[in-house]
């Protein structure tokens, strides 16, 4: 598995290209947490984990937007922190096949 090491403070853009498989995107829609910026991914595949983890992202706050078949935006302006200690989080965080 490829990882990328992030060291010093310049600034981060650009654009990568993911394979479609259900735990890359897993992992990418994760990434858009870490920035308040749009962070747009195509190529999503419309399986249950996935469909579970954007549902999660949206009840975190995150502002989530399908622009097409396979297409999404997703923006972490204003994530509910808060919500990481509910019974919700904990269900749904359950069905994910994501580790939190």
């Amino acid at each position: 598995m490829a990882s990328f090491k992030i060291q010093g403070c310049a600034e981060l853009k650009g654009e990568i290209f993911p394979q479609g498989a259900k735990n890359e995107v897993l992992q990418t829609i994760n990434a858009a947490l870490l920035t308040p910026e749009k962070v747009i991914i195509h190529n999503i595949p419309n399986i249950r984990d996935v469909n579970q983890l954007i549902d999660l992202h949206r009840n975190l706050g995150v502002e989530v937007i399908q622009l097409g078949k396979n297409s999404y935006s997703f923006q972490a302006k204003e994530i509910d922190i808060d919500f990481l200690q509910t019974a919700q989080f904990r269900q749904q965080a359950r069905l994910c096949a994501v580790q939190f």
